[in-house]
């Protein structure tokens, strides 16, 4: 019946809306599509009768349409769905969890729409939109990864107007409807940096009332574990100074919530409030007043990098942070177990502890020839090769290979060296041969690699 009447010449608008209430808005539509182009006014009033489903569905089916045909599909699927209509506070959770699940898959079919390559070009008139633009423009600045700077405003402009217009009815009060706000105002500045830069004379104003909301809250009700995250989310796009100032100040002096308050903060609070407060201070922006507050809570991580912050008071408060944090590593750690197997040994006394014997080379003299473990053994001659009392007959007793790397010890090797080589060239070539030979290890003593060299050129 629907194919025939649309064969006749004569269909009317009526007939059209007729057959829509009868067989769906849908139905009718993709029979017009597939077999009267002429009736382009007609498929304009059947898409603004679809649902938002329907109107995704159409949109596949119909592959080729021009720019005003798109743009009514999405606004008919814009429009608000009747399950959202009934008083949501009466619902119950099984309820509410099927109208957030509604409300999801409205937004996806608005934003399968949206997002098409051909709709590029229709996003700045949709987000002007007297009836959806706001729904446009939230979902362009949280799904959309890149948009134009005239797009970009559009959108900004449409879902954050002036600071000084009254709230939504339905806008959530107090720390947590500033933190929801924040949020999204800090998600948006991170997908899109150059937000700020464009409507920054509006949002200013806006920052500034919303972040006076929070931190009203805050001192009227204490904050919870999770509401810290707000001030996080502030640092991130605030760029007033008298802001994060009294942000900082109401950090300080913030309490647990006032249904908790005749409890001590738990751990996890104070992690959450110090996680703030590297964000504040993390801002270029934050005034040093304001550091000078926050400093005490800082990590150990962000504290150091304020260890050589111009003022003083920053730099003293990070140090007692860093502080504490390095004594309690060091009690952290177990002290190293002495086994009964291998007693403590003695160590090579400094150039000071030596120069107050009598003896400073006997005294050096008393730990050769080397004894012990490999690894104590190393120890004890590069210690002696860095004493300025060793002599040549404390080299000839040490390891032939850290005597020649040694940069202490040049002067008296060569002059052994020389000594025991003397002008004789056959024993100069046969100690180069011999330094071919040694190894990193190596254990020979260099005494006894010149006694093999002297012999080798006899």
């Amino acid at each position: 019946m629907l194919k025939a009447m649309l064969a006749t010449p004569v269909v009317t608008t009526e007939h059209l809306v007729t057959a829509s209430n009868r067989l769906g808005a849908e139905t009718v539509l993709l029979e017009v599509v597939r077999s009267r182009y002429d009736l382009h006014d007609d498929s304009l009033l059947l898409i603004a009768r679809l649902d938002h489903a329907a109107a995704r569905r159409v949109a596949e089916s119909w592959q080729y349409f021009g720019p005003e045909i798109r743009a009514a599909l999405i606004t008919a699927a814009a429009h608000r769905p009747t399950v959202l209509d009934g008083d949501i506070s009466k619902l119950s959770e099984a309820d509410r969890e099927k109208l957030k699940a509604a409300v999801g898959a409205w937004h996806d079919d608005v934003w399968a729409l949206l997002s098409a390559d051909p709709a590029r070009n229709l996003w700045a008139e949709l987000v002007r939109d007297e009836e959806s633009g706001v729904l446009f423009a939230n979902l362009l600045l949280n799904r959309a990864e890149q948009l134009d700077d005239h797009v970009l405003l559009a959108c900004i402009s449409r879902a954050f107007p002036n600071a000084d217009e009254e709230p939504q009815e339905n806008s959530i009060p107090g720390s947590v409807g500033a933190y929801i706000r924040l949020s999204t105002l800090a998600d948006i500045v991170s997908r899109h940096p150059r937000t700020l830069l464009l409507h920054g004379q509006a949002l200013g104003p806006l920052l500034t009332a919303v972040a006076g909301e929070l931190i009203e809250a805050v001192r009227k009700k204490g904050v919870s574990e999770l509401e810290w995250d707000a001030f996080s989310a502030l640092a991130a796009i605030c760029g007033s100074p008298g802001v994060l100032r009294d942000a900082a100040d109401c950090l300080t002096q913030a309490q647990g919530p006032s249904w908790s308050q005749w409890r001590h903060p738990s751990g996890e609070w104070a992690n959450a409030r110090s996680r703030a407060a590297d964000a504040l201070a993390r801002n270029p922006l934050c005034p040093v007043d304001a550091l000078v507050m926050l400093a005490p809570f800082l990590s150990e991580a962000v504290a150091a990098q304020f260890l050589q912050h111009p003022d003083e008071r920053v730099r003293e408060s990070s140090q007692r942070i860093v502080d504490l944090a390095v004594e309690r590593v060091h009690r952290a750690q177990p002290a190293t177990p002495v086994s009964r197997k291998q007693p403590v040994r003695p160590e090579v006394p400094t150039d000071d502890e030596l120069s107050t014997v009598a003896d400073p080379r006997t005294a050096l003299a008393d730990f050769l020839p080397l004894k012990g473990p490999a690894a104590y053994r190393r120890e004890t001659a590069l210690a002696i090769l860095e004493s300025r009392y060793a002599d040549a007959s404390h080299l000839r007793e040490l390891p032939a290979v850290l005597v020649l790397s040694s940069t202490s010890q040049v002067r008296n090797a060569a002059a052994l060296l020389q000594t025991e080589l003397g002008d004789r060239p056959e024993a100069w070539e046969a100690f180069k041969h011999a330094l071919h030979r040694l190894v990193p290890n190596a254990t020979k003593t260099f005494g006894t690699l010149i006694d093999e060299v002297l012999a080798a050129g006899a």
